[in-house]
């Protein structure tokens, strides 16, 4: 059934969706949105460099430090990231930096412009909703 789900992505490019869920400081439950790009990956959080936890880099913005593992970003390894474009504020995340991976989790995610016009990067299938 999982994979079923995976499979097909609930949004499409130019959907409305509201958040339920808060990624602070900008989306709180009820922000409103528009579907920019809906993603099939893994998301992943990592620890930054300096010690703080951040969310959520796509699997395809990293590249493993050991990329002959057969599961290459899991708990406790470290990565590159690759591409930082939506890590902006705060923290900023510059290409090249080193992290450590948290947790990755198979998903649909999605990119959106947020009802003020900003762009937001990830959030995830079950974090959003249809409006009523």
């Amino acid at each position: 059934m999982m994979n079923d789900y995976l499979n097909y992505p609930e949004f499409s490019a130019g959907d409305r969706v509201i958040s339920i869920v808060s990624h602070p400081p900008e989306i709180h439950p009820g922000t409103s949105a528009r579907i920019v790009n809906p993603w099939i990956a893994s998301l992943c959080a990592v620890k930054l460099p300096d010690g703080m936890i951040h969310r959520w880099f796509a699997s395809f913005e990293l590249e493993p430090e050991d990329a002959c593992s057969s599961n290459n970003l899991t708990p406790g390894g470290y990565a590159t990231v690759i591409n930082s474009t939506g890590h902006g504020q705060p923290p900023h995340v510059e290409v090249g930096t080193r992290v450590r991976i948290v947790k990755c989790i198979p998903t649909i995610f999605y990119d959106v412009i947020l009802s003020n016009g900003e762009y937001h990067r990830w959030l995830a299938e079950f974090e959003l909703s249809k409006p009523i």
